[in-house]
């Protein structure tokens, strides 16, 4: 199952609220979902089918944020939810695993602001502004039968050192770099045109699945 947008954020954050700015465009022509098929099949030992489900939003309706209240969250079983999530999405096959890819999510330093998926931020601080590319994705693995999650992680290139290099101070718990200034778009839906993004989103996404996957037998 491919679960992640083909959507890209851009995104300004700012020492005010006023500054703050975000916007979500579409990118369906990136090809996300089926960069992440392929490299999903290529971590698949040879001989082992695997099957592309497809995956239906609509069939999913909006969760009600009215009723997210402390008391929801404290006792909502998310295990239970997801296999029941999975369950729907799947019915009808019959497979030993089924491999959930989907949006992952990150504060952005240590403040209070976050980044999900794929985007472009524009920090502007104090002494200037510093541009990130980030590819945020996350990776669930059911057991066919009972549909438990029996592997779960983020999509890391430095697999090993996520958690020294968050604590080192980097940035985002997930793929990011950082461009030169006059990479953020000056219009945000220019972003969706641009094969710099496009591919280094790709590139990010790639390698984060390449070297993630295999180690979630």
């Amino acid at each position: 199952m491919v679960t992640t947008s083909d959507e890209f954020t851009v995104l300004t954050t700012g020492l005010t609220v006023f500054q703050n700015k975000k916007m979500v465009v579409p990118i369906p022509g990136w090809g996300l979902s089926d960069l992440i098929f392929a490299r999903t099949r290529a971590a698949i030992p040879a001989g082992v089918s695997v099957l592309r489900i497809p995956y239906d939003p609509a069939k999913f309706p909006p969760r009600d944020e009215s009723e997210d209240t402390l008391k929801d969250r404290l006792f909502r079983d998310l295990n239970a939810e997801l296999a029941a999530y999975t369950r729907e999405v799947v019915k009808g096959t019959n497979c030993r695993h089924y491999i959930q890819i989907l949006n992952s999510v990150s504060p952005i330093g240590s403040s209070n602001y976050t980044i999900r998926g794929f985007g472009i931020l524009n920090q502007d601080v104090v002494l200037g502004r510093r541009i990130y590319l980030y590819a945020l994705a996350f990776i669930r693995i059911f057991d066919g039968r009972d549909f438990s999650v029996v592997r779960q992680s983020s999509a890391l290139i430095n697999v090993h050192h996520s958690l020294v290099q968050r604590l080192l101070g980097a940035l985002v718990s997930g793929p990011y770099r950082e461009l030169p200034a006059e990479s953020f778009p000056v219009r945000p839906e220019d972003a969706a045109g641009n094969p710099a993004l496009r591919d280094g989103v790709r590139s990010m996404l790639a390698e984060s699945l390449d070297k993630t996957l295999p180690l979630l037998p």
